[in-house]
């Protein structure tokens, strides 16, 4: 994008609101579509050439909405469900199998609640609110958004000031308890340990979350389920290249896959950045039959062992660090779901039978976009940001993948059986206006080296 392309938009959109307010603005809680026959934000379309984006068939979106909301009706109604037979129930061993997580013992930014991110933001089309600080979104109505330009141009703007980092965002509440601490709180003794096998290794225990990770389970036919463990973040503090930062943003969602065959775990994979790393699940480390995983200070990047990661970015080598911090179990507090990636139906699962659905099928960013130039919190190196974009939600996660890694069927898929792998990560472009995919954001870049 050029580089006074934020700054046009913005006045574009500005005048538009100016012109147009019922365009651009939520008032006495009616929303308006943003109607793309004004002059106005089609000269924008063509200025930013993002027409092809923006000029959405509303009638054939109107029909989608009404058929999705239809489905789901029919689906959560007793009678829908006797009739249509929809299996919500989460497997036995998927929680058997559930990862646990080491966050890294220096972290500023902990594991936060989706909930309560919503009520710190506001949407944003572009560098335009929508509405009022004040405006009730929430997990049961956020797809509503989709509303304004199928919701790809919307983003859920900070209400306060990042650098000064405000409680909500650093989620510090929500760090695993030990679970050793609460039982001698409860019991006045410690925890017992079982044992774990004839090698007289003992169990531990992870600790819970008040922030809720999300589980959704997806059967890929064949004997084969996946089951992806999302983790969200209210900010993601970028690494540092030339003792510069790069790559902060609001709103930060990683994940693991762990694939299942025939109900046997078969394969790990964990997110890092724009792609991630494939394991056997005989290769990554285990508590018990867990698999154990870290998540990167600051980036929270997902890494199968402790210690540094080079990578490879357009402007030179950065590092992730992982370690043995507090061990997180997201399987002791999650929302959790089955999800049919053909028919795009979302269900709660009969573990959370009351989990909301509707925040699933939001399309657009759950976080700022990156600051424009006259923005004193904004700068620019080597084409690469300060700040970038905030991501897109769990369902532009590729879960309806073949491969068990995040990428294009065609993409190669390396497998690691043993850790660590044994090459840098090279991404042939940087983290730039955003961490997502460029064109198709349910495709993938293409990987190097």
């Amino acid at each position: 994008m050029r580089t006074d392309s934020a700054f046009s938009l913005l006045v574009l959109f500005s005048l538009s609101a100016a012109l147009l307010p019922d365009a651009c603005h939520v008032r006495g809680g009616e929303r308006r579509k943003i109607e793309l026959s004004s002059w106005i934000l089609k000269e924008a379309c063509e200025w930013l050439d993002w027409c092809e984006k923006a000029q959405v068939d509303q009638e054939e979106h109107e029909q989608s909405q009404r058929l999705h909301a239809d489905q789901l009706k029919i689906l959560h109604s007793e009678e829908g469900a006797n009739r249509t037979n929809p299996d919500n129930r989460i497997p036995g061993y998927v929680l058997e199998y559930a990862p646990l997580v080491h966050l890294h013992s220096s972290e500023k930014f902990w594991p936060c609640d989706i909930a309560e991110h919503l009520q710190h933001v506001t949407p944003y089309l572009n560098y335009t609110p929508m509405g009022p600080a004040s405006a009730n979104y929430n997990l049961t109505n956020l797809d509503e958004l989709n509303e304004y330009l199928n919701g790809r141009f919307v983003y859920l703007t900070s209400d306060d000031n990042v650098e000064a980092r405000p409680d909500w965002l650093g989620g510090e509440k929500n760090i695993p308890e030990d679970p050793n601490e609460l039982y001698r709180r409860i019991t006045g003794r410690d925890l017992p340990q079982r044992p774990l096998g004839t090698n007289g290794a003992t169990e531990i225990h992870g600790g819970r979350s008040d922030a809720p990770a999300v589980l959704v389970v997806v059967n890929k036919g064949h004997g084969i389920v996946d089951a992806f463990w999302f983790f969200f973040y209210s900010y993601n503090l970028g690494n540092l290249v030339f003792n510069i930062r790069f790559g902060n943003h609001v709103g930060d969602w990683e994940h693991t896959l762990v694939r299942f065959i025939h109900g046997k775990p078969e394969y790990v994979f964990v997110s890092e950045h724009f792609f991630g790393e494939a394991y056997t699940y005989s290769a990554v480390e285990k508590l018990g039959k867990r698999p154990v995983i870290y998540s990167a200070i600051g980036t929270h990047a997902m890494y199968a062992t402790p210690g540094h990661h080079p990578y490879i970015l357009p402007l030179g080598l950065l590092h992730d660090e992982t370690d043995r911090g507090p061990l997180w179990d997201p399987a002791l507090n999650s929302l959790t779901y089955r999800y049919n990636t053909t028919s795009d139906i979302l269900l709660p699962s009969n573990l959370t039978p009351s989990a909301p659905t509707e925040w699933f099928f939001f399309n657009g960013h759950w976080g700022d976009k990156f600051y424009p130039f006259d923005d004193s919190r904004q700068y620019q190196f080597a084409g690469q940001y300060h700040y970038v974009n905030g991501p897109l939600g769990p369902r532009f996660k590729h879960l309806s993948r073949k491969n068990v890694c995040q990428g294009r069927t065609s993409d190669s898929c390396v497998i690691h059986q043993w850790l660590p792998p044994e090459r840098i990560p090279v991404f042939d472009e940087g983290v730039g206006e955003g961490e997502d995919w460029k064109g198709d954001e349910r495709d993938p870049p293409i990987r190097m080296g």
